[in-house]
């Protein structure tokens, strides 16, 4: 079972190139970890503010989010 990078609560960004153009750009907020798939790859429910769903993201498209600058 592959371990996940990250936690519920943790801020993350879609890397460029994995962006969905329809998505919401900026930062998004891991809603829970799910299960590997039957690929083995790890993945995440997580949610922005600026959409009224949530989005499955695989962690390899996601990377932490930076915090604000000044914090």
């Amino acid at each position: 079972m592959a371990a996940h990078k990250f936690k519920p609560g943790d801020l993350v960004q879609f890397h460029r190139r994995f962006d969905d153009r329809r998505s919401a750009s900026g930062v998004y907020t891991v809603v829970r970890s799910l299960p590997a798939g039957e690929d083995g790859q790890v993945q995440y429910q997580v949610k922005s503010e600026q959409e009224p769903h949530a989005r499955i993201a695989l962690e390899h498209h996601i990377f932490p989010a930076l915090p604000p600058s000044g914090s």
